[in-house]
């Protein structure tokens, strides 16, 4: 190839790391499907090798925004989740305060969880393990069978007399 004189463009521009995204590679679909919640936090956590500069974005576009502005998982953290950490956010009557990150939270707990991603800090293996076994919980919690209660006037069930 002939030299032209022409010097390549290698300017850095303010939203070059997107191109980097772990989530560029998934279904969109999957940040805003809430039963598929721990599948989106795992790829952003664990794959996205720009998590950091992701969340910065979504703090400075969503600063002061209401929850019901917010929506799917970016960075790790759900929409509802951004709102309750932004102490500047936008609150109704009745809405609950922003969650206040008091300091050494217990590693495992739902709440330290919450403080590693919101302060962009290394999760650790038990906060991560807390969020695995919550997910599964979730998932597999038994569902209660419910008694149906006989209809007035209808004849009740024989009784077992051993």
């Amino acid at each position: 190839m002939a030299y032209t004189g022409s010097i390549p463009d290698t300017v850095a521009r303010p939203r070059d790391w997107m191109t980097q995204m772990a989530c560029r590679a998934e279904d969109p679909a999957l940040f805003f499907d809430s039963s598929r919640e721990h599948e989106a936090r795992l790829v952003c956590i664990t794959r996205c090798p720009v998590r950091a500069q992701c969340l910065a974005n979504v703090k400075a576009a969503e600063e002061g925004a209401h929850c019901d502005d917010r929506d799917g998982v970016v960075a790790g953290l759900t929409g509802t989740e951004r709102w309750r950490l932004d102490a500047d956010a936008t609150r109704r009557q009745g809405e609950p305060p922003p969650l206040a990150l008091h300091g050494p939270e217990p590693c495992g707990t739902y709440t330290a969880m919450l403080r590693h991603l919101w302060l962009n800090e290394r999760m650790d293996g038990i906060c991560w393990s807390g969020e695995v076994r919550r997910d599964y919980a979730n998932r597999h919690w038994p569902k209660r069978s419910r008694r149906k209660a006989p209809r007035p006037g209808a004849a009740a069930a024989p009784e077992d007399q051993s």
